[in-house]
């Protein structure tokens, strides 16, 4: 009986401890894995949830001698440092980095500039249970139990809170518009992840006015590309007296 309860202490205190790396993990690397869902649109729960799993709280030799707090090998188109280490088969090349910083900044380039991984943008940053069973669908880890347990981790550690961070950030914006011939123009803006839209309007004050919409969607890393089209109005007795004035003067 004493045995039994010794055993159930040390368990229980083993569960705490590693519950309090975890916590310390996150509260460690929580700003740096908003910070690239505000750029690169990957939630932050998912960052924070693989990070963990795939680094053992940043205690794996991985993440300790390598910085490399995702698991990410070599492939065919790193040109950086390397370091070897056992995982599906034995000596596989991993990539390795200078700080955990780049190693959160290339998780993310990985994830966006990998076509297997392109459909996982469509879903939304708050739906961390789709991202993760899209990750093991794409081919992330060999693991097949890898979506419940980065989704158990997020429950554990209520990770999802991070991923409303920057939901009430700013999506509509004016702007002011200058260039010839027009002498003004006002411009309602509307940018998130994945699309800008314009809806500009602008006058030469004189005779000639425009209205345009332009349509442009995200394609590659901040490129975006789109189609514009727009509506020229001019009143004619105004641009032909503009014109008679010009031949005048001359």
């Amino acid at each position: 009986m004493k045995f039994t309860y010794i055993l159930l202490c040390f368990f229980y205190i083993s569960i705490l401890n590693a519950q309090n790396k975890s916590e310390i993990y996150i509260e460690k690397y929580k700003d740096i894995a908003i910070a690239e869902m505000n750029e690169y649109g990957i939630p932050a729960s998912i960052t924070l949830a693989q990070a963990i799993l795939e680094s053992g709280n940043g205690e794996s030799r991985l993440a300790r001698e390598g910085n490399n707090h995702f698991g990410i090998k070599c492939h065919n188109d790193w040109t950086g440092e390397t370091i070897i280490e056992d995982d599906d088969e034995k000596g596989e090349c991993f990539r390795k980095y200078k700080n955990a910083n780049e190693s959160f900044r290339d998780h993310s380039l990985f994830l966006t500039q990998r076509g297997r991984y392109t459909f996982l943008f469509d879903y939304d940053v708050s739906n961390y249970k789709k991202w993760a069973r899209g990750l093991k669908k794409a081919g992330y880890a060999t693991n097949p139990k890898y979506a419940s347990l980065l989704i158990d981790l997020i429950k554990r550690y209520d990770l999802s809170k991070y991923d409303i961070v920057n939901y009430n950030e700013r999506k509509i914006f004016i702007s002011n518009i200058y260039g010839a011939p027009y002498l003004f123009g006002l411009g309602l803006n509307y940018y998130d992840k994945k699309q800008l839209i314009d809806l500009n309007l602008q006058s030469s004050l004189v005779f000639l006015n425009k209205a345009s919409l332009s349509y442009n969607s995200k394609t590659y890393n901040k490129l975006f590309l789109g189609i514009t089209s727009g509506i020229v109005f001019f009143d004619k007795e105004d641009l032909n007296e503009s014109n008679n004035s010009s031949s005048d003067t001359m």
